[in-house]
């Protein structure tokens, strides 16, 4: 087991098919002890309940600062230490820039940008008091590219991979290492939607001319790759699990056998 006994909290953990109840789940196959954190109460505890004695259920809404402190506070209190970190929490409303309000910028900003610092913020003090951990951050493809309708989502999702690689070079030497997920399209939700309606199909389609839609179980690998050992000279990365999306010139469109 690669995390026997390492102290783990997931952000964005409460079900629904999601990454953070896949991480939880691989994180706790591999012997860790695991916060399933989520802003919803109901829905952290029957993930952790299904998970067992190894899983601790938490409410905690991530765009506020003070609830992340005592969520990461509670943790060591508890454990004494905390060994990885993974900010997960993202959402979006789509919309043209042009289009977009104020309450929508700052809450999709707030969501992903702004909850991934809180996370990474809190989990630096007891990582670099014990001089080790590993903090773990979910972004999107969204991040490394325009994609119309997606503007105020990609642009939070920019800040999260700089975010990333500032924290990592600003903490190597405090023994924490500080790397970014991007993934595809892994979600049972997303591909519940694909499936269901014809924007959905057009996207998939999109999508699977260049790659294809992945799962959630095969960003959580990622996520245990990097939260073991196994990544111990990995630092600062920006890895795409994306099954090659991000590989695409975008510009180009061509039939690919």
């Amino acid at each position: 087991m690669k995390l026997h006994d390492q102290i783990c909290i997931v952000t964005g953990a409460g079900g629904a098919g999601g990454i953070g109840e896949a991480i939880a789940r691989r994180f706790v196959a591999e012997g860790a002890r695991v916060v399933v954190c989520d802003i919803v109460e109901d829905k952290a505890q029957a993930v952790a309940a299904d998970l067992g004695e190894l899983a601790i259920p938490w409410r905690c809404d991530v765009t506020r600062s003070a609830e992340v402190e005592a969520l990461v506070e509670a943790a060591v209190r508890r454990f004494g230490r905390l060994d990885v970190m993974v900010n997960n929490v993202g959402f979006t409303t789509p919309g043209l820039l042009g289009e977009l309000d104020d309450q929508a910028w700052s809450d999709v900003l707030n969501g992903n940008l702004s909850s991934t610092f809180y996370g990474l913020r809190a989990a630096l003090r007891p990582m670099r008091a014990q001089k080790s951990g590993s903090i773990i951050n979910v972004g999107s493809a969204a991040g490394l590219g325009g994609a119309p309708g997606l503007g105020a989502y990609g642009a939070a999702k920019a800040g999260v991979i700089n975010l990333t690689q500032t924290a990592a070079v600003e903490n190597f030497k405090g023994g924490v290492r500080v790397n970014c997920i991007l993934p595809n399209a892994a979600t049972e939700p997303l591909l519940a939607w694909f499936e269901a309606t014809e924007a959905g199909k057009r996207t998939r389609s999109e999508i699977e001319a260049y790659a294809r839609c992945g799962a959630p179980e095969e960003i959580a690998a990622a996520a245990m790759f990097l939260a073991s050992r196994d990544s111990s000279y990995v630092n600062g990365a920006v890895l795409p699990v994306d099954g090659g999306l991000c590989a695409r010139v975008g510009c180009i469109s061509a039939e690919i056998e």
